[in-house]
């Protein structure tokens, strides 16, 4: 497995400066986020010889790419939205940033599927979300990148199995789970989670969280909260994972790269 960091939690003023920041703190990958036209470094407006410029930039760091997060681009498009025209434009943003995710070189995009409403029935969302992901699985076959359904605090996929249900209802190999660790503590246990999607993960969020606080102030330092690492290790290695541990930890970057360390030298 390889150390990853999100681009959104490395420290810098400029792109080349967090890259840079990144590589000095001991990690091989970096995980960009799409920003809307117009902004960040990686956004949807930009074309292919600007991504592959900054992938260039990227190699240059000794860094790679290998997952981008999309949920910019479901801004006002949720994939759980009951109207089918909402859900489909969210789709077509989604096919975009697929194959601005080819020129970076990832082969994985993140997908936050937005908030179940409380007037949107669970099957109903499901089934919807469902259809979207099958609707989606052409642009992953042009660009050649997966998506990966994250677990978030969105009530709805909150449970193992509701997530092996909507990757197998999809049944296409590059369409699989982000597990997140961190996001799944409050409420389960994160080796559960890891021993029953086992093959269907693609990728992996490392995060921590303490459960006696009990919100979004509960999110912690990695081995400082609840999460029971050496448990999802042996997890993970049992159902063969060996991409990715992606860090989503703000603070100290040199700090989280050595508690990754410990963690990946467990089990």
């Amino acid at each position: 497995m390889r150390k990853g960091v999100c681009y959104v939690c490395v420290p810098g003023d400029t792109v080349d400066a967090r890259l840079r920041a990144a590589r000095e703190a001991g990690y091989h990958g970096i995980e960009l986020t799409f920003a809307q036209p117009g902004g960040g470094p990686l956004a949807y407006d930009a074309g292919p010889d600007d991504v592959r410029g900054l992938r260039a930039r990227i190699e240059a760091a000794a860094l790679e790419a290998p997952s981008v997060m999309c949920g910019a681009a479901l801004a006002g498009a949720s994939l759980l939205d009951p109207d089918p025209g909402v859900r489909a434009r969210g789709v077509a943003h989604l096919a975009t940033g697929l194959r601005r995710a080819a020129w970076l070189g990832a082969d994985t995009v993140l997908i936050h599927p937005g908030q179940l409403g409380a007037d949107t029935g669970y099957d109903e969302a499901f089934d919807g979300l469902v259809s979207a992901l099958r609707a989606l699985v052409p642009a992953c076959e042009a660009a050649s990148v997966g998506v990966a359904v994250e677990n978030v605090w969105n009530r709805f996929l909150v449970s193992p199995r509701d997530m092996g249900q909507l990757v197998d209802a999809v049944g296409h190999p590059l369409v699989g789970a982000y597990f997140d660790v961190g996001n799944c503590v409050l409420w389960s246990h994160a080796a559960q989670w890891v021993r029953a999607l086992g093959p269907r993960i693609r990728r992996v969020h490392v995060k921590d969280f303490q459960r006696r606080i009990g919100t979004g102030a509960g999110f912690c330092q990695l081995l400082d909260g609840d999460a029971d690492y050496p448990a999802v290790m042996a997890a993970l290695r049992a159902a063969g994972y060996d991409g990715y541990l992606t860090s989503e930890v703000s603070g100290d970057i040199a700090e989280t790269s050595r508690r990754l360390n410990r963690i990946l030298a467990m089990a």
